[in-house]
């Protein structure tokens, strides 16, 4: 994988047409669904561009679902390889859960086209499992766990957007500050590592100061509307909505290897565990007890290679055990 490719990650209700994948997980079998909708807005980084929008879904073995566990790929990442890269799907459906990946992989943010897609994907699953659990968990990695800590938000926040019980959510080592990670893409450029690293710096800034119409400086509220979490808000800014649900994040800070193999003068600022201790501390503080950080050693891989910011840092029994055993405070 080129380093190009590895950034990417880190960053990262009608008739439809079933199509049985080329993914056997043991018995079990990914079916990808197609939906009738066109992506106008670009919402999936995908080999050809008039790949039409979809989701791919991994049913238990018994008829009714205990609940949905929506999953969000990276940033850049293709819908059907979080199948591979880890087996949270498969331990879900042991589990009696329905897993459902979307095809949405190129946004840092939840905006009103990637959430209003997230929303047709569960009303097409609550049409196709009518008498399923309306228990909905999340999970995403990357610029995909900052969007499933966004949307169990504005679900938490609007409780008739959808018939679904948002029951828990987590995020696998995600950015989870806009402004922060503006910040980050700055230092990425007075660093000078290399020129790549100054290229993706000044993309990160650009793109973020394009959609937001200037810098967090300039338009706060703009960031502040857009992160999961603002940690120069005493509440958290958006992270309020979730003070009564279990949450959790997960990362592998192993600043070494970052520096190692990307730039030595890196700092532990320049990765995201240092906001997502913030995040949570923020959630506990409001009396969120169930708030987790898990940081883990060794763990992260991207094939045979060592690699921190990966799926695999997930012990996927054991964050499904978690998923069962936890629900929102009543």
């Amino acid at each position: 994988m080129s380093l190009a490719s590895r950034f990417r990650l880190l960053l990262g209700r009608a008739m439809v047409v079933l199509l049985v994948t080329a993914l056997p997980l043991a018995a079990q079998t990914v079916q990808k669904q197609r939906l009738p909708l066109r992506d106008e807005t670009h919402l999936y980084q995908a080999s050809k561009p008039t790949t039409p929008l979809a989701l791919f879904v991994l049913a238990p073995q018994r008829p009714t679902p205990r609940g949905v566990l929506l999953l969000l790929p990276g940033l850049g990442e293709k819908a059907e390889d979080v199948f591979q890269q880890t087996s949270l799907a498969q331990e879900a459906a042991r589990a009696g859960l329905l897993t459902v990946v979307p095809t949405l992989n190129n946004r840092l943010y939840l905006d009103s086209a990637s959430a209003h897609y997230l929303d047709d994907v569960l009303r097409h699953l609550l049409a196709q499992y009518p008498n399923m659990e309306r228990l909905l968990f999340l999970g995403g990695f990357s610029a995909g766990g900052h969007l499933a800590l966004s949307y169990a938000e504005r679900l938490v926040g609007d409780t008739t957007r959808l018939p679904l019980r948002v029951k828990a959510v987590f995020g696998v080592d995600p950015p989870v500050d806009l402004a922060a990670f503006w910040q980050v893409g700055q230092r990425r450029i007075a660093q000078q590592c290399s020129p790549l690293l100054v290229r993706e710096g000044r993309s990160l800034v650009a793109t973020l100061t394009q959609a937001f119409g200037g810098s967090p400086e300039q338009v706060p509220a703009a960031y502040h509307q857009y992160s999961a979490f603002s940690s120069s808000s005493p509440s958290g800014g958006n992270l309020v909505l979730l003070k009564a649900i279990p949450v959790r994040v997960y990362c592998e800070p192993d600043l070494a290897f970052w520096r190692q193999h990307y730039c030595p003068t890196l700092q532990l600022a320049d990765l995201n565990a240092a906001h997502l201790q913030l995040l949570v501390a923020c959630l506990r503080r409001q009396g969120n007890q169930r708030a987790q950080y898990l940081e883990t050693r060794g763990k992260g891989r991207l094939g045979r290679r060592p690699f921190p910011h990966s799926w695999s840092i997930v012990d996927a029994p054991e964050c499904i055990h978690w998923l069962q055993t936890v629900g929102p405070e009543e």
